[in-house]
């Protein structure tokens, strides 16, 4: 049977058409990819630059004695701008990056950035409070902007958990890899008598080695890489990776010898675990958060519990190396100015009369009580209550990891409405949520 020549010239022209939208097609795929490449590309380098910023790349130094203005602080505020000004930039230059400016979370830190830098008026360093109250909200603004580039992209591995977690990661290879430059090995502790130690203020103690990266603290040692592994755990990841970084960065912990770090990171992927089998039970979501409130709060109040932890850990654990004594006398001075506090980042100038190891209150709540008074204090319950009321919500296993670690390791330390990689990585993570929220409501999957 013959065809028509009108049958094989429509036959032809369904052919073309076909080749036409299948090419079409494509374009748009590797376009959208290129984009998605780009803005992955984008994200981690501006991540890393502000991750790295929280990592001591100088010696200290005594900050009252330098009225504040130090070579370290210069050095982090500046890769925080710089890191702040390439997400502007890209997102400049892909004109169809809307920010969640109005996200509570976003206002809330505003709100309190606002009353921070009003405190200078009465700070007894109004320099060292303006500054770091323009840092906490750089923090923030840099997070929403992250926020908002990454959830452009409908690719996995453009996914902010994946990107936030392999810009951590890289920062702490580069800092082993730099440690051959600081200190002539890649993983130097602070037992080793040979090193230099006098470049971090301290002496060495070979009966509890501690990992140094770069200058810093064993205790920013211990955030940076617990938050890795939270951020790892959370992420779409292969398993085959996961497997692999998380128990060595767990080992790079235990070398570090940060008590709280570890306790934070070891109950919120417990936590991470549960709500990871169980995502959509907000039951169990719920009693997660409640059970670190309450370890979070014994942790505190409870002698007895910190008397079982010290059969495991060195005998200053009953008085959490004397933090106990330290928030006696904090109190004394918020009850001085229970309104309005001391000024946001003035608590060394109290404390450091009476503690001379202690720059701040070490504990989040006590902290900004002292420093920015009820009002400050209301603020950040108010943070922390949308912080649960999201987590309920859309069942995010980062934010539920990074807020229980925040508030279980912030109990020993400031980490909330501080400018730092904890509050930057936990501003992240609810703004991510939030447009997760937002994406769901206008889809139908959330009521």
């Amino acid at each position: 049977m013959r065809m028509s020549s009108n049958s094989i010239e429509s036959a032809e022209h369904l052919s073309a058409t076909h080749d036409n939208l299948f090419e079409m097609r494509l374009n748009g795929v590797l376009a959208v990819e290129s984009r998605t490449d780009w803005s992955a590309f984008a994200l981690f380098v501006s991540l890393a630059l502000i991750v790295v910023a929280f990592v001591p790349l100088a010696p200290p130094v005594d900050v009252i004695e330098g009225g504040g203005v130090t070579a370290r602080g210069g050095i982090e505020f500046g890769l925080i701008l710089i890191g702040v000004v390439t997400l502007a930039t890209y997102a400049k230059a892909s004109q169809s990056v809307s920010f969640e400016l109005k996200s509570p979370a976003f206002v809330i830190v505003s709100l309190f950035v606002f009353w921070a830098v009003m405190s200078s008026i009465w700070s007894p360093n109004p320099f060292l409070t303006i500054a770091k109250s323009a840092e906490l909200w750089l923090v923030a603004f840099a997070a929403a902007m992250s926020a908002a580039i990454a959830a452009r992209s409908h690719s996995s591995r453009s996914r902010i958990e994946v990107i936030l977690a392999m810009s951590l990661i890289a920062v702490i290879v580069g800092l082993i890899i730099a440690n051959l430059y600081i200190w002539g090995t890649p993983l130097p502790n602070t037992g080793d008598v040979t090193l230099p130690l006098e470049l971090l203020d301290e002496e060495a103690s070979p009966e509890r080695p501690r990992l140094i990266l770069a200058y810093a603290h064993p205790l920013l040692t211990g955030d940076l890489i617990s938050l890795s592994m939270i951020c790892v755990f959370a992420a779409s990841m292969r398993k085959v990776w996961k497997t692999i970084l998380i128990p060595g960065l767990f080992v790079l912990l235990l070398l570090a010898d940060a008590r709280g770090p570890t306790g934070g990171v070891i109950i919120a992927m417990i936590a991470m675990t549960v709500v990871k089998f169980r995502r959509n039970d907000v039951r169990a979501v719920a009693v997660m958060l409640i059970i670190s409130v309450i370890l979070a709060v014994a942790l505190v109040l409870n002698d007895s519990l910190l008397r079982m932890s010290s059969l495991l850990m060195t005998d200053d654990v009953s008085t959490l190396n004397s933090r106990t004594e330290l928030w006696k006398q904090a109190f004394a001075y918020i009850v001085e100015s229970p309104i309005a506090g001391c000024g946001y980042y003035a608590s060394r100038y109290l404390l450091i009369k009476n503690f001379p190891w202690a720059g701040h209150a070490h504990n989040s709540f006590i902290e900004t009580l002292l420093t920015t008074g009820l009002i400050g204090f209301t603020m950040l319950i108010g943070f922390m209550a949308y912080l649960a009321r999201v987590v309920l919500k859309t069942g995010n296993v980062l934010l539920l990891g990074t807020t229980i670690y925040c508030l279980i390791q912030g109990m020993l330390n400031p980490l909330l409405f501080y400018a730092g990689l904890p509050m930057f990585v936990i501003m992240i993570s609810v703004l991510s949520a939030y447009r997760q929220g937002l994406d769901a409501t206008d889809t139908g999957l959330l009521s």
